[in-house]
């Protein structure tokens, strides 16, 4: 243990100042109940400048404890760092998705402990954060990474590096608003330890983000891409690699429209997820039901699809047993899978191939479709169709007041007779 220089008055007060060897900067050391022996730096050689601060240290601290506080402040990035660790923990343990653990570390680290750093999370102020929003909106346009080439993350537990050119613009109000969710969760965290009373959490707006629903496609648009889609599948001059993705980009569409399933419920299926269908294989198409057991987003759910699904799931089907040897794929295969049996992870690419084709890769506003229309378009269907948009919500597991935003138009839309009434002379 290193002989420390203790002061001459030590064991007067609730406190000692002390000097460790070879430095003349003293230094101040006081017990506090539940919290242990507290160490701290005064910065400064004289030595009564160092009782005035000590005294000062130690009655902030006991003020602290008394007020539900720990007894000596602490950095905005001590504290970002202990809630980095913490969210990392809570994925570890399945607590949060991963996901959301692997994103929260990169955004504390890239955008919030460089603007708060050493400042004490107990005095930063409202005026403090509305700073930070509009440092962080110039970040990539003329502020600290206007001159970042790379930018590296964790996903799926890999550090990637990508470049940062399709960065540098100001974040749109959705990212705004998710990182202010973070940067709010942060500071509650904060209060949960301690760090700052409830009344000291600043307040952290969420800009609102106006609905804007992804672009879909009309009946017309939709039976156009089908047919192309078949056409292709069918075209005799492609090689069996490339008739195979198209078949399986077919399917995929088919699928998508008659479930409305989300792009990663449809990459998670597997052969097991579809209840009831091994049950029914041998049966008449017309006289054969399934339930889809969905999972993704972080929820699972079962519900009911289009019957017209059923001819593409035997599709896929055959086309497993062709590249096994007549086996069936067991309950834990993927439904849209590689020739080896591996997952497919996107289809991308094929679909993109086919959109340009159709002249259909954006809709009548510019917005660029994606796998997530197929979805938009099946939910839009089932309204102009009267489904209940309550029962509608909870087979595509999300709520009414999602669809009513997102899907008002078609709502009304399916009313046009009763909303031109003839009383108009």
């Amino acid at each position: 243990m290193l002989r420390m220089e203790m002061s001459r008055a030590a064991g007067k007060e609730p406190y000692s100042i002390f000097q460790r060897p070879g430095s003349v900067v003293w230094w101040v050391r006081f017990s506090i109940r539940g919290e242990g022996q507290i160490r701290k730096s005064l910065g400064t050689s004289d030595e009564a400048d160092a009782r005035r601060q000590a005294a000062k240290l130690w009655h902030e601290a006991q003020y602290r404890k008394e007020n539900g506080l720990r007894a000596v402040q602490r950095s905005f990035r001590v504290v970002a760092e202990e809630f980095c660790d913490h969210m990392d923990r809570l994925s570890e343990r399945g607590e949060v998705r991963h996901d959301r653990g692997d994103r929260i570390r990169p955004l504390v680290e890239r955008y919030f402990i460089p603007f708060f750093d050493k400042k004490p999370i107990d005095a930063i102020t409202d005026a403090d954060v509305t700073r930070y929003h509009e440092w962080r909106k110039s970040y990539w346009t003329s502020g600290p990474g206007k001159d970042q080439t790379h930018i590296e993350y964790i996903r799926a537990g890999k550090r990637v590096r990508r470049p940062a050119t399709e960065m540098r613009r100001v974040p749109s109000l959705s990212s705004q608003r998710g990182e202010a969710v973070v940067l709010r969760q942060l500071f509650r965290q904060a209060a949960k330890w301690g760090y700052i009373n409830q009344s000291q959490i600043p307040d952290v707006d969420t800009p609102r983000v106006p609905p804007s629903p992804r672009p879909s496609y009309s009946t017309g648009e939709m039976t156009k891409l089908q047919r192309l889609a078949l056409k292709r599948m069918e075209d005799k001059k492609v090689n069996e690699e490339v008739r195979r993705d198209r078949t399986i980009l077919y399917a995929y569409i088919t699928i998508a429209c008659c479930t409305g399933m989300r792009p990663t419920e449809l990459r998670n299926l597997n052969w097991g997820d579809l209840l009831g269908y091994r049950e029914g294989f041998n049966k008449r198409l017309g006289d054969r039901d399934i339930r889809i057991r969905a999972r993704g987003k972080g929820k699972s759910r079962e519900f009911i699809p289009l019957e017209f699904a059923l001819g593409e799931f035997d599709r896929l089907w055959r086309m497993w047993e062709a590249n096994h040897d007549g086996k069936w794929p067991t309950d834990q295969d993927p439904i849209f899978a590689a020739p080896d049996g591996r997952r497919l992870t996107s289809l991308n690419n094929s679909l993109n191939s086919l959109l340009e084709a159709a002249g259909l890769k954006e809709d009548h506003r510019g917005k660029k479709r994606d796998a997530y229309s197929f979805r938009h378009f099946y939910i839009s269907q089932q309204l102009r169709a009267g489904v209940d948009v309550f029962v509608l919500a909870r087979n595509t597991g999300t709520s009414p007041d999602m669809i009513d935003k997102f899907y008002g138009q078609v709502s009304v839309e399916q009313f046009k007779d009763a909303l031109r009434p003839d009383w108009i002379a």
